[in-house]
């Protein structure tokens, strides 16, 4: 060795010190029967050097590595080359540390090698920390699942394996109760809850399922090739998407007392390699059946359609929240993507249009008016309310909407308190669910009705049952802050709720307004009189105004009129018509 490095025994000697200080150093024969191992070779291996010497590498094996990996190491240095690597090596009492290594060939006069010197260094918290920087960017740390960059992997890799005729499906579930868990009793019995949903998806059974979590409350099931019929294959995934709403329905102990009744929804989706829909069509003669699976060979796409259909499962509610994505249900998606952009640039280039309509007393004399927003797109024409609020609604557009309209009213009543006959009128603007959560609600209302000078008793808030049943303390506060200011309420399609009743004992509104449901029946239909009677009575009780919309015919008005309705509103008396119109009569009559 000494010769072929050409050095001075004082070099060599100065050579092997620093070897033996900062590496782990083996000698073997060209054989690989070790001859010689340095001390920091014994201390990491914990054999000592007469269990080492005359053994081969095998002693320290840790079975990491495949039988090729070896030959090929010995393929490189048996013709006389250096080879470099990472090993991976088992130490006597089991556990395993890495080390990174450089084995030189040493040759005899003829060329050959003759002797191998490994030189090592140990690699092994490097390693470790590589190690958990990938389970970091692989692996979900609360429950210990794959994540989604993992199931992304997963199913492209399933994408690549299947056969051409193979069909797939995906299942996206979402622990739903996750949100309040976190609000109610703290993220760290969120987080029992996730690993309680991750442990129960682990143990259903289905064969070759790969679980993951996909999104803060969503977990993803892969059910690779699972057939070629998608009849079969729809069916299969439907039996899975049975057992994954059992596993994560229901109530969960989730320690110090915390017992939760959980719920789930689910979407799920069937798919398939490019090309498959065609040779269906070319078995069977038929479309028959073949839009109950996508075509794709993008895993994100696969993702995306098992959420869309989630997420429809849980807007429309119910016991058993589960879907199966159908393309329309993207196009639906797609449609909305395009129509909240298109609504914010209609809202930025001043398209919003607040229209009213009056409401009359008995002797059909105006009193009040109700706004009524409209959105007048050049794209689309004038859309009415339907067709754009419950979108604003479900984005949060709605608040920026509903301060737009409160501007709108109060600039409405600045100008008709200039006019004798409008200045006792009230204005009616819908309140959301949305605008009530807004911290700062009450003080942007009198902010709004101090700039434009108005008196608040002029203004009247409309909220549906639907607002109450999210926080019904909130709303009361809220209310009875703004009553306190002189501001008017009002109860919205009264009778369409379950609970009005309970309610009615502690909201501070002023007003009733019977549903159209109930009004478009009441001349012909019993029970809808019976329910606009008992409305009726239930204002007198609590000595709230009741006013019926929807009035379209003589015979309903004067059938309302009779049972003791005290207002209406409706095509008979008029139609909405943009408030612009009625501001223009008054400046014209000035």
């Amino acid at each position: 060795m000494r010769a072929q490095l050409g050095a001075s025994d004082r070099e060599f000697n100065e050579i092997l010190y620093a070897l033996n200080t900062s590496s782990i150093i083996a000698v073997t024969d060209r054989r690989g029967i070790i001859l010689h191992v340095n001390d920091r070779f014994c201390e990491i291996s914990q054999y000592s050097r007469d269990e080492l010497v005359g053994q081969t590498h095998r002693i320290i094996n840790s079975g990491r590595h495949p039988k090729e990996f070896f030959q090929e190491m010995w393929r490189v240095i048996g013709r006389g080359d250096v080879w470099k690597g990472e090993l991976c090596n088992r130490a006597k009492d089991g556990s395993e540390y890495w080390v990174d290594t450089t084995i030189i060939p040493l040759l005899d006069d003829r060329g050959r090698p003759e002797r191998y010197i490994a030189i090592r260094t140990e690699e092994t918290k490097r390693h470790l920390a590589e190690e958990q920087a990938r389970r970091l960017a692989f692996y979900d740390r609360a429950t210990g699942l794959p994540n989604r960059v993992s199931m992304l992997r997963e199913i492209d890799a399933d994408i690549e394996q299947k056969p051409g005729c193979q069909l797939s499906g995906f299942i996206a579930v979402s622990a739903d109760d996750l949100s309040v868990v976190n609000d109610a009793f703290g993220y760290a019995v969120g987080d029992r809850l996730l690993l309680h949903a991750s442990q129960q998806l682990c143990t259903l059974g289905i064969e070759d399922a790969c679980v993951a979590r996909i999104g803060s409350n969503t977990f993803g099931i892969l059910l690779p090739h699972i057939g070629s019929d998608h009849r079969l294959v729809e069916q299969r995934a439907a039996e899975a998407v049975d057992r994954v709403l059992g596993a994560l329905t229901g109530p969960v102990n989730l320690g110090s007392g915390v017992v939760v009744d959980t719920s789930a929804s689910v979407g799920y989706v069937v798919w398939a390699a490019p090309g498959i829909r065609q040779r269906h069509q070319d078995q069977e003669g038929d479309t028959a059946g073949t839009d109950g699976y996508i075509e794709t060979t993008d895993p994100h796409e696969v993702i995306k359609c098992a959420d869309i259909a989630r997420k429809r499962a849980r807007r429309a509610g119910g016991q058993r929240r589960l879907r199966l994505f159908r393309q329309s249900m993207l196009d639906d998606a797609q449609q909305r993507v395009s129509l909240v952009s298109e609504l914010r640039r209609g809202i930025e280039r001043g398209e919003l249009r607040l229209f009213s309509q009056p409401i009359v007393d008995r002797d059909r004399r105006v009193i009040g008016e109700e706004g009524l927003i409209r959105w007048l797109s050049p794209e689309r024409g004038l859309v009415p309310p339907g067709g754009f609020i419950p979108l604003a609604e479900q984005t949060g557009i709605i608040v920026e909407i509903g301060e737009w309209v409160l501007e709108e009213a109060c600039r409405v009543l600045a100008a008709w308190k200039r006019e004798p006959e409008r200045r006792e009128l009230t204005f009616s603007v819908n309140l959301s669910e949305r605008q009530l959560r807004v911290d700062d609600f009450t003080e942007r209302v009198r902010a709004i009705i101090a700039r434009h000078g108005i008196a608040p008793g002029r203004l009247k808030f409309e909220l549906t049952e639907s607002v109450l049943h999210t926080d019904l303390d909130r709303t009361i506060r809220l209310l009875s802050l703004l009553r306190a200011e002189g501001v008017l309420s009002s109860l919205d399609d009264f009778g369409t709720g379950y609970s009005s009743l309970s309610y009615l004992r502690h909201l501070p509104v002023q007003q009733l307004k019977i549903d159209r449901s109930f009004v478009s029946a009441v001349v012909d239909d019993e029970p809808a009189t019976a329910i606009a009677r008992t409305i009726v009575q239930l204002g007198r009780t609590f000595d709230l105004q009741v006013v019926a919309e929807g009035v379209e015919t003589e015979e309903q008005f004067e059938r309302l009129r009779d049972l003791g309705v005290d207002a209406f509103q409706g095509f008979l008396f008029a139609r909405p018509r943009p408030v612009d119109e009625t501001l223009r009569e008054l400046n014209s009559a000035g």
